[in-house]
């Protein structure tokens, strides 16, 4: 059976995330007839805005490491030619973080970090630095993996890629250990692990590092005007390149003839042809929704549904008018942890010990007009489980009486932890907002509110996370699924290598 529609594509990406807009802009400017399709009204996935009386905020992301010139992120834009039309403000510190009744800075410039942490622990100052020196290697030989790792290039990894070869399958605690003693020294070099979703004996080694490279080599950097702001320069250049977006509109369906994807159908029945259609959708829905019953193996699916998601978590959005910097607080960013001990930290979370510590962004400390005159935001951010108290006590699986209790109980627990950083920040709220794994479930489509896609444990990092080829022919992946893993500049890095691939792929075929 051929499907047909009035227009044809050579590619249609659904999802308009970080990762599809990348693959998409990227595809058109190469020629290529591109559709991306979005089920929000508008793009961004997890990088949106929205506006409250006056306020911007941002839904999910607080900045974006390598935007600035040099960076990782920089050379796609430049790519693209827009890298001139996105103003930006570098993050310095990084942030702050409070162990207790301690607190600690961490400088954008990487040696005037490990200088300052060397004097703060003189005996680990030759690991400190072998540590970050292994970090840059490892992150230049992942640069150099092909992808997708082919049977024959894994006889090679060994010895052309020796670091990943010793750290692909350990946490980044049993990495630190070839270089760093002391546990407080450990806590501040991994105080971000909020940013990766997974402290260090949890999480993989290859993907904390990575974090680590883009933080401490490439810097944080916020889009002035906020995320969205990130977002529309790259849905400029997808139209730019003759690229189109259409948002508001579902694909309910991947349509696929003798294994091969040849478009998608939508919502409203419509049948759109392509050569080549690209998911920077959740990858649960991409296989177990939109791909109809025995178009893939049961060794695939099982693998698939045998796949853990990242955490989620619950935020709180915090429109203020008190003058943060009277307080004492000048950071764009800052954890609050009650000691150490980031195992207990994490234990907390999964248990939903509230006043144990949160995240907190201000990101009105980089980018004054994001609220009214003299007004700021703090927003406030929280590592939870999906199904924490019975799925966030909703009923018959909607949100009642039980479900706003509770999220209204947790935003006041929240504010009560801020206020050990932010003192008597209660008393000047005018505006906020709250929202739970559900609510970034239901507006990104993200299996139980993933915030990174899979959980980054070594078992699902890089080669063993799904990679931007698929099962199907011609139907590709891109997105915080995929091998890169979660976090702004992985998955935009993940757009760009399924766009060369697909070029790759397609310029072979043609006559």
């Amino acid at each position: 059976m051929v499907y047909r529609s009035s227009k044809k594509y050579d590619v249609i990406i659904i999802g308009a995330g970080i990762g599809g807009l990348t693959c998409g802009a990227l595809l058109a400017k190469n020629g290529f007839k591109t559709l991306v399709i979005e089920q929000h009204s508008i793009p961004g996935g997890y990088c949106t805005s929205f506006k409250r009386n006056g306020f911007v905020f941002d839904a999910a992301m607080h900045f974006s490491e390598g935007l600035g010139e040099g960076g990782r992120f920089y050379q796609i834009l430049k790519e693209l030619e827009v890298e001139r039309e996105i103003e930006l403000h570098k993050i310095d510190p990084l942030y702050r973080v409070f162990f207790g009744d301690e607190s600690f800075s961490v400088s954008a410039d990487l040696n005037e970090y490990i200088s300052i942490l060397s004097k703060k622990f003189p005996k680990e100052g030759k690991g400190i630095s072998e540590l970050f020196e292994t970090i840059k290697r490892l992150k230049k030989e992942t640069e150099k993996l092909p992808t997708p790792l082919r049977i024959w290039n894994k006889i090679f990894v060994p010895l052309k890629f020796p670091l990943i070869f010793k750290y692909y399958k350990k946490t980044f605690a049993e990495m630190m250990a070839d270089y760093i003693e002391g546990v407080r020294l450990k806590a501040i070099i991994c105080a971000g692990w909020p940013y990766v979703g997974l402290p260090p004996s949890k999480i993989s080694a290859i993907q904390m590092a990575g974090y680590l490279y883009s933080a401490h080599f490439e810097g944080h950097y916020y889009p002035k005007g906020g995320t969205q702001v990130l977002v529309s320069t790259l849905a400029k250049a997808l139209k730019k390149y003759g690229g189109e977006l259409q948002l508001s509109t579902k694909v309910t369906k991947v349509l696929v003839e003798n294994n091969k994807a040849v478009g998608v159908e939508t919502a409203k029945g419509n049948k759109i042809n392509a050569k080549y259609v690209v998911s920077n959708a959740d990858a649960r829905q991409t296989f177990l929704k939109l791909i109809e019953p025995g178009k893939l193996n049961c060794k695939f699916l099982n693998c698939l549904n045998q796949m853990e998601p990242s955490i989620s978590f619950f935020q709180v959005w915090l429109g203020v008018d008190m003058n943060l910097r009277d307080k004492g607080v000048t950071e764009s960013e800052i954890f609050c942890y009650p000691s150490y001990d980031l195992d207990y930290v994490y234990d907390s979370c999964i248990q939903g010990k509230f006043e144990s510590g949160c995240g907190i962004a201000i990101p009105t400390s980089s980018d004054p007009g994001l609220a009214p005159e003299n007004k700021h935001i703090v927003s406030l951010i929280y590592p939870i489980p999906y199904d924490y108290k019975e799925r966030w006590r909703t009923e018959n699986g909607k949100r009642g009486g039980s479900y706003r209790k509770l999220k209204d109980e947790i935003k006041r627990q929240l504010i009560k932890t801020a206020e050990r950083v932010i003192p008597k920040l209660s008393e000047h709220i005018i505006l906020s907002e709250a929202a739970t794994p559900l609510t970034l479930e239901r507006y990104t489509q993200n299996s139980k509110g993933a915030a990174y896609g899979w959980a980054s444990i070594p078992d699902q990092s890089g080669t063993s996370r799904l990679q931007p080829e698929t099962p199907i022919k011609n139907l590709y992946l891109a997105g915080h699924w995929t091998t890169s893993g979660g976090g702004t500049i992985t998955v935009a890095i993940s757009g760009k290598n399924t766009a060369e691939m697909i070029i790759k792929v397609h310029s072979k075929s043609s006559p």
